[in-house]
Formats: structure tokens, C-alpha cells, sequence
């Protein structure tokens, strides 16, 4: 069931996101004035990016329910890839577009694109955190509940003496 509630939640943010991404991408693309298109980019852009972060701490939760209930790590990593690739759409792609735009439409803008080298280093972070989340999930739920310990070899032989015991 976790698993099904899991798939839903992470197909409706994807949806949303492509969503978001298109309608900021979109007004980079209108012919109004500069001043305008840059304020209508930056607020989609913004809310893109803050359901970008919202979507992907929801999936990490739904991740871990799922990682305690089956002992699977799929949605973590899953969460994961869902944050890396928009992040990598937004970072490397949209931004790039924001700042060939504002280079097109205002000539006295100029500068260095870092955003590129920020998505980067938000996808290295995430993934530390993810996979010390599985870490630490997978080792409380064995504190928790003790997996059965199998039984040691027997002797193959017992003496008399140790029967009476």
C-alpha cells in the first residue's frame, strides 16, 4: 500500500514540476517587455524551485515509511533521481536560458553563470543525505526489532555427561 501512496505522490510532483518548469520557461520566450518577462520568470522559477524542495522532503518521508515497512530502498533513491533530474532541468538548462535572455534583452548585463556548479553540489549533498538516511533508518529498524539470529552449528557428537546437564 506505502508503495502505491509512494507512486502517486511522486507522479503528481512530477507532473507539477514539468508543469512549473514549462510555465517559467515559457515567458523566456515572450515578447513583451524585458522587465516584465523577468519578473514573470523569476516567480515562476522561485515556485518551482520551492515545490522542487517541499516535493522531494515529502517523497524522502513517504521513502523512509516505505524503507521501514519492505526493508527497500527503491524510493530513496528514487526520490533522489527525481530531485536531480529537475535540479539539473532548472539549474543547467532553465537558468542557462534566464541568462542568455537577460545577456540578449539588457546589454549591460553581464556575469558569470553559477548556478550550474550550485546544482551540482545540491545533488552531491542530497545524495550524502539519502544515503546516510538509509544508513540510519536500516540500522534503528534492527535495533528495533532483532533479526533472528540462526542457530550455531551443533557438535556432532554428545557426551553422556553433558546430557545430565
Amino acid at each position: 500500500m506505502w508503495n502505491k501512496i509512494y507512486l502517486l505522490m511522486l507522479a503528481a510532483a512530477v507532473l507539477i514540476s514539468i508543469v512549473l518548469v514549462y510555465f517559467a520557461s515559457s515567458w523566456l520566450q515572450s515578447i513583451g517587455a524585458p522587465a516584465n518577462v523577468i519578473e514573470n520568470y523569476s516567480y515562476y522559477s522561485n515556485i518551482a524551485k520551492i515545490f522542487l524542495w517541499i516535493s522531494t522532503v515529502v517523497l524522502l518521508i513517504l521513502a523512509n515509511v516505505v524503507l521501514w515497512k519492505s526493508r527497500k530502498s527503491w524510493a530513496l533513491w528514487t526520490s533522489l533521481l527525481y530531485f536531480a533530474a529537475f535540479t539539473v532541468l532548472q539549474t543547467f538548462w532553465l537558468e542557462r536560458l534566464f541568462h542568455q535572455f537577460k545577456q540578449a534583452s539588457l546589454p549591460l548585463s553581464s556575469g558569470i553563470l553559477w548556478s550550474p556548479l550550485l546544482g551540482v553540489l545540491l545533488i552531491v549533498l542530497m545524495a550524502v543525505i539519502v544515503f546516510f538516511n538509509q544508513y540510519l533508518v536500516k540500522r534503528l529498524h534492527d535495533k528495533m526489532y532483532l533479526p533472528e539470529q540462526p542457530v550455531g552449528e551443533l557438535p556432532e557428537e554428545v557426551s553422556v555427561d553433558e546430557k545430565r546437564v
